[in-house]
C-alpha cells in the first residue's frame, strides 16, 4: 500500500494567475486558485524562491516566507491545469552567493525531462543542489466542491464498513447539503451532516468485492465529482495470485455477430472472432483451473484497415496494442456492457481483474492527435533501426523511439501529455472496477509515468484504511537491472521476470543450465528484485510457444520471409519438458502467469503465431478443465490436469510461494539434471522432484533436515501415488522425464 502527502489548492479567486496552466484545455475559463506551497529545510538558507512553468522558471521572483524555523511557504494564485515546479535555496556569502535548486520532496507527482529512461540508477531524492525530476503540481478546479476520505474502517471479520467523509467548499461556496452513497450502484442510508462530515455506516458486507461511490451537493445545487472507494472484503496477498493473461481476440468466440475482419494478408494477424461474451462464458473453465486473477488485454478500439508489418505481412489491431481511442471498445470484442459483465463476473469468482495500459504510444488514427500540439510526440526515430552510433534505437532512446512508422511516441516530458495519459488509466479502473494494470513498454517512458500512476493510484483508489491493494504490473523486457529501475515504493508494484524466463528455456528446452541453476535462481527472486512483486511465466505474446520451441529447437516465425504456422507435437517429450517447467513455476516465489493454451501446451512460433486462437485446440466454454481436458488429446490433456493439481497444491499450501528452499538431493553430476528441493516454514513442508534424465531412479533421503514431516503419508499430487516415510526417511522412485510434488498427507507414530 502506498502512503502518500498531496499538496492541493486551498480555495479560488477571481484575479489573474500568476503562471499559465500548461493544460489549454482547463486554463480558461475557470478562475484561478490560491494555492499554498511549503517547504521543510535545516540548511538555513537566507532566502528560498519557487521556480516553475508558471513564471518562466526564474529564479527569484517568487519569494517564499519562512514561517517557522526552517519552514518556508508562499500562497500564488494559479489557474487549473498541470505545473512542473522546484524550490531554489539562495545563501549570501560575504562575496558573492550560492543559488541552489531542489525538488520538493512532499510532492506525491513528478516531472521528468528526457533521458531518464535509460537511467537504471536513477533516483528522486531531493538532495539539495543535486540533478532531479521536477516536483509537479496539478492544480483542481476550485470554483465546485469536491469529496475526500477522512478514515475509512473495515472489520472483515464482522463484515462491516464505515466511512468518514469530509466536504471541501468551493472557494466562497456554500455549506453542503446532501450526499448520496451508492454501494454495488445500490444507494445507502448516509447519516446525518456534521459540519462538513458524512458518515457511512455499512454492515452484513459479503466477502467480494466491493464498490461505493459518493456524491455531494450543496445548499446551492452545486454537485462534487464522484468519489470512488473500492474495497474487498476477504482477506488477499498477492502472493496468493495466479494470473491467467487472455487475449479477447483469440480465447473464445461468444458472439458471432460482431465477427469480422481488417483485410490483412493472411487470417493469423487479422481479427479471429474471440471476444468479451466468450471468455465470460469460460470463466468456469478458469476457476476450476484455479486461476483467480485476469488480465485482459486491452480492449481499447484499434484501427481501421491493415497495415504493415514483419515477415512481409500486413496487420490489423486485434491485440489492443494501436489504441485509436481511449474511450471507446473495440467493436470486434464488444461493447462496454459485455466488458462490465465480464469484470463483474470474474468478480463474483473471487478474481481479480486487470487490463493492459498502453501508455507509451497512440495509433496514428487517435483523434488527439488531431487537438495535440507536434510537441506531444517524439520526432520519429524507430526502435529497430540504428542510430549514428551503430547502437539500436531500442536501447540508445528507449524513451523517445517508435515502434513503427504508424505508431507516434508520446512525449511525456509534456506535462499535458503526462497528465492526460495517466488520468485516463485511472478513469479506466475507476469505470471498470479494476483490480490492477498491466503497464506495457515500462522501459520506454520515463520514470515520472510509473511514479505518477502510483501516486495517483494511492490517491484515487487504495484510501487508506480500505485495505484495497491495486497492483501496478510493468512489462520491461529486459534484464534484472533495468527491470529493477522501474519497481519500488514509489513506482510500480512488480513486473515480469525475462531473466528467470530465459533460465527456465535453457534448463527444461535446451538443456543447457542445471536444475540446480534454475532453482536457485528461482528461490532468489525476492533477493534480485528487493522491492518487486515478481510475476513468473514460461511464455508471453512477444515470445514463441514453450512446446514449440521444445519440439523443434526454434521459434522462428519466418525463416524464409513469409509467416509460418507451428503445429501439435507428435510426441510426448515437449509436453514432459513443460510440465517440469510448469513444476517448478508453482513451486517457487512470484506470482505465476498462465499465457493463454499454455496450460495445455499451444503450439506457435513467434509473433504473430504465438497467438493462435485457442479454440482451435480446445473450446473452453463447454465446462470446467477436467471437461475441457476430455476432448484434448493425451499429451495436453495431462498438462491441462497437471497444471490445476499444481494450481490447487499453491493455493492449499502457501509454503510453495513463501517457504525456504532446501537442496534435499541432486544427482552426482556438476550440472545435476535430476535435483529435490524442499519449501518449508515453521508450519509447512513439501518435497518436489524434477527429473530430466532419460531412465528411471530410486530416491531416498532423511526428511526433518529439510523443513519435512517425519513419519508422513506423502502423495504426489500430480499422479495421485503415495510414499509411506520410514520415520526419518521417505524412499521412492521418479520416472524418466519426469517431475513429483509430495504433500504430506499424514503421520504416522516411528
Amino acid at each position: 500500500m502506498r502512503s502518500l502527502l498531496f499538496l492541493m489548492a486551498v480555495g479560488c479567486a477571481d484575479k489573474a494567475p500568476t503562471g499559465q496552466s500548461t493544460d489549454a484545455d482547463t486554463a480558461s475559463p475557470q478562475a484561478a486558485c490560491p494555492t499554498t506551497f511549503s517547504y521543510q529545510t535545516d540548511t538555513s538558507p537566507d532566502e528560498v524562491f519557487l521556480a516553475g512553468e508558471f513564471n518562466d522558471w526564474e529564479a527569484s521572483s517568487l519569494p517564499m516566507e519562512e514561517v517557522l524555523p526552517g519552514l518556508w511557504s508562499i500562497t500564488t494564485d494559479l489557474l487549473p491545469g498541470t505545473y512542473p515546479y522546484k524550490m531554489v535555496e539562495y545563501t549570501q556569502w560575504s562575496q558573492g552567493g550560492a543559488e541552489l535548486w531542489t525538488c520538493d520532496a512532499s510532492s506525491p507527482l513528478i516531472h521528468c525531462e528526457e533521458g531518464t529512461a535509460a537511467d537504471l540508477q536513477w533516483s528522486h531524492d531531493c538532495q539539495l543542489g543535486e540533478s532531479s525530476c521536477n516536483s509537479m503540481l496539478v492544480v483542481e478546479d476550485c470554483s465546485i466542491p469536491r469529496l475526500e476520505v477522512d478514515q475509512i474502517t473495515v472489520d472483515r471479520d464482522a463484515g462491516s464498513i464505515d466511512l468518514s467523509i469530509r466536504f471541501v467548499r468551493a472557494i466562497g461556496g456554500a455549506e453542503p447539503d446532501t450526499l448520496t452513497a451508492m454501494v454495488n450502484e445500490v444507494e445507502v442510508p448516509v447519516s446525518a451532516v456534521d459540519g462538513d462530515m458524512f458518515h457511512v455506516e455499512l454492515s452484513d458486507m459479503s466477502a467480494g468485492r466491493h464498490h461505493i461511490e459518493l456524491v455531494a451537493m450543496d445548499s446551492e445545487a452545486l454537485s462534487t465529482e464522484a468519489l470512488s472507494v473500492p474495497i474487498w472484503m476477504d482477506e488477499w496477498s498477492w502472493d496468493e495470485a495466479v494470473i491467467y493473461h487472455a487475449m479477447i481476440d483469440r480465447f473464445a468466440n461468444g458472439r458471432t455477430r460482431n465477427d469480422s475482419t481488417e483485410g490483412t494478408s493472411i487470417p493469423i494477424t487479422d481479427y479471429a472472432g474471440g471476444d468479451l461474451a466468450g471468455l465470460e462464458a469460460s470463466l468456469p473453465y478458469l476457476d476450476d483451473l484455479g486461476v483467480n486473477t485476469l488480465w485482459l488485454s486491452n480492449p481499447q478500439a484499434g484501427p481501421e484497415g491493415p497495415w504493415a508489418g514483419s515477415c512481409n505481412a500486413t496487420y490489423a489491431g486485434y491485440h489492443g496494442f494501436w489504441p485509436t481511442d481511449w474511450d471507446r471498445i473495440d467493436p470486434h470484442l464488444g461493447d462496454e456492457a459485455e466488458l462490465e459483465s465480464l469484470i463483474t463476473a470474474a468478480h463474483a469468482l473471487n478474481m481479480r481483474v486487470l487490463i493492459d495500459w498502453v501508455g507509451n504510444h497512440l495509433h496514428q488514427d487517435h483523434p488527439a492527435l488531431e487537438t495535440w500540439p507536434q510537441s506531444a510526440i517524439h520526432d520519429q526515430e524507430i526502435c529497430n533501426e540504428y542510430g549514428p552510433d551503430g547502437q539500436l534505437n531500442w536501447d540508445r532512446i528507449p524513451e523517445s523511439c517508435w515502434f513503427t512508422s504508424y505508431l507516434p511516441d508520446l512525449d511525456q516530458t509534456d506535462p499535458m501529455v503526462l497528465q492526460t495519459s495517466i488520468d485516463k488509466a485511472l478513469e479506466w479502473a475507476e469505470h471498470y472496477k479494476l483490480d490492477g494494470l498491466r503497464v506495457d513498454a515500462a522501459k520506454h517512458m520515463p520514470h515520472s509515468v510509473s511514479w505518477n500512476l502510483a501516486s495517483k493510484v494511492a490517491r484515487k483508489l487504495e484510501h487508506r484504511g480500505s485495505g484495497f491493494d491495486f497492483t501496478l504490473m510493468g512489462e520491461t523486457f529486459d534484464g534484472a537491472d533495468a527491470i529493477n529501475a522501474y519497481i519500488g515504493e514509489n513506482q510500480l508494484d512488480g513486473q515480469f521476470d525475462f531473466p528467470l524466463y530465459w533460465k527456465i528455456r535453457e534448463a527444461f528446452v535446451y538443456d543447457s543450465a542445471s536444475l540446480r541453476d534454475v532453482v536457485m535462481t528461482a528461490s532468489t527472486m525476492k533477493d534480485r528484485y528487493p522491492g518487486g512483486r515478481m510475476s513468473t511465466f514460461l511464455g508471453n505474446l512477444d515470445v514463441g510457444r514453450f512446446v514449440t520451441d521444445s519440439a523443434e529447437g526454434t521459434d522462428s516465425v519466418c525463416p524464409d520471409g513469409e509467416i509460418r504456422q507451428a503445429y501439435p507435437p507428435s510426441f510426448a517429450n515437449p509436453y514432459d519438458r513443460l510440465m517440469l517447467a510448469w513444476t517448478l513455476l508453482f513451486t517457487q516465489p512470484g506470482i505465476p502467469l498462465i499465457y493463454y493454451g499454455d496450460e495445455m501446451g499451444l503450439p506457435g512460433y513467434n509473433d504473430p503465431d504465438n497467438r493462435q486462437p485457442l479454440w482451435w485446440t480446445a473450446d473452453v466454454t463447454t465446462g470446467d478443465a477436467d471437461a475441457v481436458a476430455e476432448g484434448l488429446d493425451a499429451d495436453p490433456a495431462r498438462v491441462l490436469r497437471g497444471v490445476k493439481a499444481l494450481a490447487k497444491a499453491r493455493r492449499d499450501h502457501p509454503v510453495l510461494a513463501t517457504g525456504e528452499t532446501t537442496e534435499w538431493w541432486a544427482d552426482p553430476m556438476d550440472e545435476p539434471s535430476l535435483y529435490a528441493y524442499s519449501r518449508s516454514n515453521d508450519e509447512d513442508g513439501v518435497l518436489v522432484v524434477i527429473s530430466r534424465w532419460n531412465d528411471a531412479a530410486t530416491l531416498s533421503n532423511n526428511l526433518e533436515f529439510a523443513g519435512l514431516p517425519a513419519g508422513a503419508l506423502y502423495e504426489d499430487v500430480l499422479t495421485g501415488e503415495t510414499f509411506q516415510a520410514d520415520g526419518d526417511t521417505l524412499t521412492f522412485d521418479i520416472p524418466a522425464m519426469s517431475a513429483r510434488l509430495l504433500l504430506p498427507q499424514s503421520r504416522s507414530s516411528y
